[in-house]
């Protein structure tokens, strides 16, 4: 918030209002979280909080799944590779790019 803005809680809506002071814009309107009565808002929030960690858990576990395949992938490719080149007999070096000057 600036000090050129003050908030106003919405006696109507209960949203919160940024307002500007010398020209009564309203800068940012904030909408009041809907609450259940009768439940625990404390309740909501920590399952709230395991459902993002599961979540969250999930998706990393399945992208080291992904960087572990293709690891494996890129292994097997290297491998392939040596051996063509080894069943090919060419033993001579490739061309170093810093020796073409």
């Amino acid at each position: 918030m600036e000090e050129e803005t003050f908030l106003i809680d919405c006696p109507g809506c209960k949203a919160r209002i940024e307002v500007e002071k010398k020209t009564g814009k309203v800068l940012r309107h904030w909408v009041k979280p809907e609450v259940k009565e009768g439940s625990d808002q404390m309740q909501e929030a920590l399952k709230k909080i395991k459902d993002d960690k599961s979540r969250l858990d999930d998706y990393f576990s399945k992208a080291q799944g992904d960087m572990e395949r293709k690891k494996k992938e890129l292994l097997e490719n290297f491998e392939k590779e040596k051996k063509r080149i080894k069943d090919s007999g060419d033993t001579s070096r490739p061309i170093n790019p810093m020796d073409l000057d």
